[in-house]
């Protein structure tokens, strides 16, 4: 169990340093093409969505229903983005908006996995998350914005979700080590199979 959850972390973390790096070239390069993106986002999503799907599945105890969902959905959305650019690019802003909100519902879950474990500090990780939530209601409903601020917005937004993963997933783990330092058991349950 203890090898599944280092490999979400893993995945994790990657998708969010994937986010960043995503947003810097959106704000760096806003005019880029939107061709250009839709096959980024393609790629991103495709591994995102391999990634969750194998975790979820190499995993003994099975994982988050939502995370499969998750990964199913973003594995179809990358797929459609590499074969169907010219289509993409027309609902870009829905498509992001609602892949955004889908991952706040996912960082709400670690906030609440967050207080659970008595966390002093959830509340962040909540407020963080609903941020995210709001930015991806920004990004879905305001679609007329000029296409260039447009992608500098979703841009911000990718680095601000890449940067709240990190910290969410820092602040779990950190947690998990005080609680095992604090608690200890001969046997752990985590390992148990």
């Amino acid at each position: 169990m203890r090898e599944y959850f280092k490999s979400m972390k893993i995945s994790f973390l990657l998708a969010a340093v994937l986010y960043i790096l995503l947003g810097v070239v959106l704000l760096v390069w806003p005019g880029t093409t939107a061709a250009v993106i839709c096959y980024a986002f393609g790629g991103i999503l495709v591994f995102y969505g391999a990634a969750t799907i194998l975790g979820f599945f190499l995993s003994r105890a099975g994982g988050f229903v939502l995370e499969l969902f998750l990964g199913i959905v973003a594995g179809a959305l990358g797929i459609f983005f590499l074969v169907r650019p010219q289509v993409i690019i027309s609902i870009l802003p829905v498509a992001l908006g609602l892949f955004i909100l889908v991952d706040g519902l996912l960082n709400l879950k670690r906030a609440a996995d967050l207080r659970r474990l008595e966390y002093s500090r959830w509340y962040v990780s909540l407020v963080l998350s609903l941020i995210s939530l709001i930015l991806g209601l920004v990004v879905l409903f305001h679609p007329y914005l000029a296409a260039e601020a447009l992608v500098m917005v979703i841009g911000g937004v990718f680095i601000y979700e890449g940067l709240s993963d990190i910290w969410t997933i820092f602040m779990v783990g950190r947690l998990t080590r005080q609680l095992r330092k604090r608690m200890p058991i001969e046997v752990d349950p985590i390992d148990v199979e």
